[in-house]
């Protein structure tokens, strides 16, 4: 904890030093929260109340092109977050960096409310051992995938400072690689502080900024993770490569509708029939559904999954959740690269890489 506090004045101390045209903000926030039990197994060891500490660096641009990345005021940074769940013997804490985007839904005046997406790496140095740490069953990997949603309010005391109240929903897997992997939901609240350099006030853009095409879009990529090939145990880790391709149609400025179909073999399913016996296909395919923000370059995705054909000894669902995110490169920015998490019901499943290509 010295350390921390100890880093979070050199951080204040120093802030004039890196000071930009642009906003640029400093920050040190605290979190309490607790452990959503989303299996009956899970719920001795989610009786904690989880808490932390983060620091931040970030930034606001405040050009016609930055703003046309998602066509409004937003900040963006990077983030490291302890969190200790209370629980040291089975759960232990984790050390956790975090990129994050954080567009404004109100900018005029001193209150700003405004939300935040964060993705990141996390070292947990607790997991599951067979023999020394049977109970942890959220977590079998030390290193681990950070997700979080985040929605907050921010006021500024003056043109040097800011406080904030935030709500987060955070999520931690290793994304299908190794298992048992329950994955963590922890809710928290969070209070913090801003050193606020080169505060600015910020301006309606012109409504020629604000144009959209209406017209659909078309895509096609592909997908590919690494799957433990034991649900319930540790084993070796297989590959699961998929194609995909669809329709978005914008329906607003941010909003659309998509459709698609994607299809995958799965390396994992594959050895699983065959270490039990089962005369099943490692391919599946499905339908998607759903509905998509398009903010500038970036693209979040929430969809359905009906299955068409998937391995049914293995695989007994037959509808699923996938949660996308896509973020356009290049100059055409018709590229774009992200990621994918699929999951059925309140149960994480695993993540995937994506690199997709958008076509008019």
């Amino acid at each position: 904890m010295k350390k921390v506090v100890l880093l979070s004045a050199l951080i204040f101390g120093y802030t004039s030093f890196w000071a930009q045209s642009d906003p640029t903000f400093y920050g040190i926030k605290s979190h309490y929260g607790f452990i959503i039990a989303h299996s009956p197994e899970l719920k001795p060891i989610s009786q904690t109340n989880p808490y932390g500490i983060q620091l931040e660096y970030s930034w606001l641009k405040t050009s016609d092109k930055a703003w046309k990345t998602c066509f409004c005021y937003g900040r963006t940074g990077f983030a490291f977050a302890y969190y200790n769940y209370a629980n040291p013997n089975v759960l232990g804490s984790s050390y956790n960096l975090i990129y994050f985007v954080e567009p404004y839904f109100t900018y005029r005046g001193p209150l700003k409310f405004s939300l935040r997406g964060s993705v990141g790496g996390t070292y947990l140095n607790k997991k599951f051992d067979e023999e020394t740490n049977p109970d942890n069953l959220l977590f079998s990997t030390h290193f681990s995938f950070y997700l979080a949603l985040s929605l907050n309010l921010n006021y500024h005391i003056n043109n040097n400072y800011s406080i904030n109240l935030s709500a987060n929903y955070n999520h931690i897997s290793n994304g299908g690689q190794k298992q048992p992997n329950k994955g963590m939901n922890f809710p928290t609240l969070s209070i913090g502080v801003d050193k606020v350099i080169n505060n600015t006030p910020l301006k309606r853009k012109t409504k020629s900024l604000r144009s959209y095409d209406t017209s659909l879009d078309y895509y096609m990529g592909t997908f590919a993770s690494l799957r433990s090939s034991d649900r319930d145990a540790e084993a070796t880790n297989h590959l699961l490569i998929g194609f995909t391709g669809g329709i978005l149609k914008p329906v607003s400025g941010i909003n659309g509708l998509n459709t698609g179909i994607e299809f995958w073999y799965d390396y994992s399913d594959r050895e699983i029939a065959r270490q039990q016996g089962i005369n099943d296909s490692a391919f599946s395919s499905a339908i998607t559904t759903g509905h998509h923000f398009s903010i500038g370059n970036f693209y979040f995705l929430q969809q359905f999954g009906f299955y068409l054909t998937r391995p049914k000894n293995i695989q007994g669902n037959w509808l699923y959740q996938r949660y996308s995110f896509w973020y356009s490169i290049g100059s055409s920015k018709r590229w774009t690269i992200g990621a994918s998490l699929i999951a059925y019901g309140k149960v994480a499943d695993h993540m995937d890489g994506r690199l997709i290509y958008l076509i008019d």
